[in-house]
């Protein structure tokens, strides 16, 4: 078993520099509990913290996406984004301690019991970045525009290099379209026939309305390119999840 565990890890940190700019990404899909007000405990609390770790360079970037059309019988309706250069940066730094060094142990404990009730952690992810295209970025975390389109897809770890050179020579600056962004992340934390997804890309747009363009067919009828069509026989697009920004932490100047 220890040595299937160490192949399965080969596989997936290998080559991670192949393509994109190599940083780790932690996505924490999250169900906010009605009534408790998770919204402030982010803005007031949260926010402050990993502002302090990107200032100090712990982290590159922290994002809270708000999932649209969302009820009682969806299994999350926000995203949670940290993104580092180190994997053991994307949690370094990041007690309750640090954000109010003020806090008794009592308060501590109060804040977190508080916390917890205001969410339930549903999924926590670990992704790699592996392509990502934004006009006059050269590898940096991008500063992200308002609305995200996060798409799953099955591709399976043998195919895995095949699929990530084929969307990066798919998609350019001048391919992007309607689109101010795209990324390509390879997920890290599981592998397997009976992992949902292995990869995911993101759509970037500016506001709603360039999203709703790319929604709409195009009408032309010309046929599927062959890049495209190798895309398409390599991976199974399992989901499509578009996402609102709603807090979003860089590293002030």
């Amino acid at each position: 078993m220890r040595k299937l565990f160490l192949l399965l890890a080969f596989f997936a940190v290998s080559n991670i520099n192949a393509q994109g700019n190599g940083d780790y990404v932690s996505m924490t899909f999250v169900k906010t509990t009605p009534g408790e007000d998770y919204w402030t405990i982010l803005n007031e609390k949260w926010k402050d913290l990993h502002q302090m770790r990107a200032n100090e360079g712990t982290i590159t970037g922290w994002d809270v996406w708000y999932r649209p059309n969302t009820g009682s019988e969806s299994d999350w309706d926000l995203l949670i984004v940290t993104v580092a250069k180190s994997i053991d940066s994307l949690n370094a730094n990041a007690g309750v301690a640090k954000m109010r060094p003020d806090y008794s142990e009592m308060d501590i404990e109060i804040f977190q019991q508080k916390n917890i009730k205001a969410r339930t952690l549903v999924y926590d992810h670990l992704l790699v970045n592996k392509g990502l295209v934004f006009a006059g970025n050269e590898g940096e975390t991008p500063v992200v525009p308002q609305v995200a389109v996060i798409n799953m897809m099955k591709v399976g770890y043998t195919d895995g290099y095949k699929y990530e050179q084929a969307e990066n020579n798919l998609v350019s600056v001048n391919s992007l379209g309607n689109r101010a962004g795209w990324g390509l992340l390879k997920r890290l934390d599981a592998l397997g026939s009976d992992v949902y997804y292995d990869y995911m890309t993101v759509d970037f747009y500016e506001d709603w309305d360039n999203w709703l363009l790319d929604r709409e067919p195009s009408g032309s009828g010309a046929p599927i390119s062959r890049q495209l069509r190798e895309i398409y026989n390599l991976r199974d697009h399992k989901q499509s999840v578009p996402l609102w920004l709603a807090i979003s932490v860089r590293p002030e100047e």
